[in-house]
């Protein structure tokens, strides 16, 4: 693996590092410092002006937590000004939006693991995206929206991304994930209840990366990588921005990174997710 520092708006073929399994950080670029101003506003509107929001875990009661950030994920994912501002991010590293597609944008908010870990807040153990039904070519970006440390980030396993690791993705399906079990996060409070693919095996964390950025200080990397929550028992709630990008043509040709240990029989099913960058509009199927 690679790690490219400030390089992603100066390489054009950026997409197949990406593939091959290399990770980008740019800690310059506007788009991405935009959108995290623009979160803390929305955090600022869900939680208050004089609120502490990174010690909301000590302010209020669990499920007040549960149903704040649960109206605060459902306007920030589903508004305008976020969707404008990835494709600001594309122009910005010198892409063309009409040759992408994109994900809903999603805020994470991750508090102490004691006080939540489960539902709106959940702590998602090692995995690839695929194993969650995402595609080969899917381009994966985080961003944390305050200053954060690496007791409270997201850990990449770069060791694993050619290497299988043994999972219950193939009993796993994607269109029952969207159709009934992603709305039933807010009733997760006290335990995971819902179906996640997982290992079925040891990870070693030996060569497990932790970058710990500033607000707006963003990572690109596939969603083939091997990541996951690092389990947050600091006294700092993290709020973190990510969203995918998928390029059309690599899509249709089947281009992206190896799938290594994928068993997700459904992936199409996460279709219906996909906005076009060009216009917003729906994604209607590669056939489209």
């Amino acid at each position: 693996m690679n790690l490219y520092i400030n390089q992603l708006q100066k390489k054009s073929e950026f997409r197949s590092a990406v593939y091959a399994g290399d990770v980008f950080l740019n800690t310059d670029l506007n788009a991405p410092k935009a959108l995290c101003a623009f979160a803390k506003e929305s955090i600022t509107a869900a939680f208050g002006g004089e609120t502490n929001h990174q010690a909301l875990h000590t302010l209020m009661p669990v499920t007040e937590f549960v149903e704040l950030v649960t109206r605060l994920k459902g306007q920030f994912t589903n508004c305008l000004p976020v969707k404008e501002m990835i494709r600001d991010f594309v122009l910005e590293i010198g892409g063309n939006p009409n040759e992408y597609l994109f994900d809903v944008p999603r805020i994470r908010v991750v508090p102490n693991y004691n006080y939540l870990h489960a539902g709106v807040s959940y702590a998602y153990k090692p995995h690839r995206d695929t194993w969650y039904g995402s595609v080969d070519c899917q381009i994966n970006t985080w961003m944390p929206v305050y200053t954060i440390q690496p007791e409270q980030t997201m850990m990449i396993n770069p060791a694993y991304f050619s290497k299988p690791v043994k999972n219950s993705s193939v009993d796993w399906s994607l269109d029952n994930w969207i159709n009934v079990q992603r709305s039933l996060a807010k009733e997760n409070v006290t335990e995971e209840v819902r179906v996640h693919p997982v290992p079925l095996e040891e990870i070693s964390n030996d060569a497990e990366i932790r970058i710990a950025g500033n607000a707006g200080e963003i990572l690109t990397f596939s969603g083939s990588h091997l990541h996951g929550t690092v389990a947050n028992f600091t006294e700092q709630t993290r709020f973190s921005i990510d969203f995918r990008l998928v390029h059309i043509a690599d899509l249709l040709a089947k281009r992206g990174a190896n799938n290594v240990d994928s068993g997700v029989a459904d992936s199409e099913a996460g279709y219906k997710d996909f906005f076009h960058l060009s216009d917003f509009s729906h994604f209607q199927g590669a056939n489209q």
